[in-house]
């Protein structure tokens, strides 16, 4: 009995550990061992590729909600079916930047190869205020000799050495929480700011249409970190570690007929969580996101790359068109198409009547996000835009300037995300002037009560989701096809 008993043991020593061990060396029968992150990637299959072509179209219509959706199928698919997802993560990773969702489009981006990659995980980080990470990432993909980027090379120079211990954008806490700029009426409608830079006092132009802070090469030489600081009688508001790119304004000057030193782009703008109302003369800047104002339409707002704005709208003419407009604040003229987009409209840009040297038609019904504003003034022949719209990676049907923004009052909200628009009894006379001749001439300012935001009540915010055109009583400024310059770092 105790010799099996010896026997039994010994077995036991040898089976059990080679028992254990089994499974790690040679799997289940028919199974391979090889860790799934370690297997090869397979081809998109066909029905990854449809997501994946979904996805990118969606983007490029500026259909967000559903880019979303068709991207999130496409990853989930090729997780699940070990699928090579590059094509799929890039396209997240735009979509992220869309939205300002830095954060995700960091986790979207990770690891992905190539310059290209590394060119958007740069955005993310950079916009995100990481400037380590934008450094190391702009240095990755400035060493491919395909990569061309105009902005990547001045940001790197930036973010680098001279970004060491910096805080982007910081608001001081030893100014005002709010701050009331009056903006100069006769350079109307064009949306101008007094303020200093280090110092100097200059005349910026606000431009939703350029992503970063551009001074005048006639008075800087190079990239640089800057405070930039906001007045009104003995109340200041104070931006430190503001990065700026250089570039030549004087076509800006030239249009404006006054020195034009600064472009305040939306990199510094969505901080401001700034309202300008132009017919007010009214630029209000913020600490933090005011509440909403009694009446109100949401516009949600897409960016290029991170960069300038874009919003969802529709025009209506002979046939009705959905799609992007881009955002210039910095140009004077109001709603303007690019000659494709008129003939989508059913109209022929060779018969549109003539203003001077504006073509112009007017739209039966046009829409800004869900807002509603009735007949409206468009032009065809804006300067430079054409060229501009081929620059960015979505669909843009045209560019809504300052002729036309000058009739609503405007805050950027939700961290930039959004815009809240309000009308009153003289937005029509704006977008929809009765007579039509080129020039800028300002109507005569608001009242300081209608300038002024409408006074809170316990009531929740209604969201305004249509402007019926009032009777016009006004007379109305005068639109033209004159546009801004474009900066370098425009749009891109």
């Amino acid at each position: 009995m105790s010799l099996l008993r010896r026997r039994n043991a010994l077995l036991t020593l040898l089976v059990v550990p080679c028992a254990l061990a089994a499974p790690m060396l040679s799997g289940c029968p028919g199974e391979s061992t090889t860790p799934a992150s370690l297997k090869p990637k397979l081809p998109l299959t066909e029905v990854a590729q449809k997501w994946l072509k979904r996805a990118s179209e969606s983007y490029r219509a500026a259909d967000v909600a559903d880019a979303e959706d068709s991207i999130k199928m496409g990853l989930e698919l090729a997780k699940k079916e070990n699928l090579e997802d590059r094509e799929l993560r890039l396209v997240a990773g735009r979509i992220d930047l869309a939205r300002l969702d830095f954060h995700q489009a960091e986790s979207d981006l990770a690891d992905v190869p190539g310059s290209e990659a590394a060119g958007l995980r740069a955005r993310a980080y950079w916009y995100d205020g990481d400037l380590q990470h934008a450094t190391d990432e702009l240095t990755r993909a400035l060493e491919d000799p395909e990569f061309k980027d105009p902005w990547a090379k001045p940001v790197r120079e930036l973010a680098g050495s001279q970004g060491a211990g910096r805080k982007p954008f910081t608001i001081s806490d030893g100014g005002a929480r709010k701050l009331d700029v009056k903006m100069p009426r006769d350079l109307y409608p064009a949306l101008m700011v007094p303020c200093e830079i280090d110092g100097q006092s200059v005349l910026a132009l606000i431009d939703t249409g350029v992503p970063e802070v551009v001074l005048d090469k006639a008075t800087h030489t190079n990239p640089a970190w800057v405070t930039i600081k906001f007045a009104n009688a003995d109340r200041t508001f104070e931006v430190r570690d503001v990065p700026t790119l250089i570039d030549d304004l004087s076509g800006y000057t030239q249009q404006n007929q006054v020195p034009i030193r600064a472009i305040l782009g939306v990199n510094l703008l969505r901080r401001l969580h700034l309202t300008f109302d132009r017919r007010a003369d009214q630029l209000v800047l913020r600490h933090d996101d005011p509440p909403p104002p009694p009446v109100y339409s949401r516009a949600d707002v897409l960016y290029v790359r991170g960069g300038g704005m874009t919003v969802r709208s529709t025009a209506r003419k002979e046939f009705e068109l959905t799609s992007s407009l881009w955002l210039d604040s910095g140009a004077v003229w109001p709603v303007a198409f690019v000659d494709e987009t008129w003939r989508k409209l059913g109209v022929d840009v060779a018969r549109m009547p003539l203003s001077g040297e504006v073509k112009f038609e007017r739209l039966l019904d046009f829409r800004v996000g869900a807002l509603d504003l009735g007949p409206a003034i468009a032009v065809a022949g804006a300067p430079q835009l054409e060229e501009k719209l081929k620059q960015i990676d979505v669909d843009v049907i045209g560019g809504v300037g300052m002729g036309f923004l000058s009739g609503l009052r405007v805050t950027v909200a939700d961290q930039g995300r959004a815009l809240w628009l309000e009308t009153d009894e003289g937005t029509s006379a704006v977008i929809n002037p009765q007579a039509m001749t080129p020039g800028k001439s300002a109507p005569e300012p608001t009242t300081s009560a209608s300038a002024a935001p409408k006074p809170q009540t316990s009531a929740a915010p209604k969201p305004q989701t249509s402007a019926a055109p009032k009777p016009q009583t006004n007379a109305a400024p005068k639109p033209t096809a004159s546009a801004a310059p474009t900066p370098a770092a425009k749009g891109k």
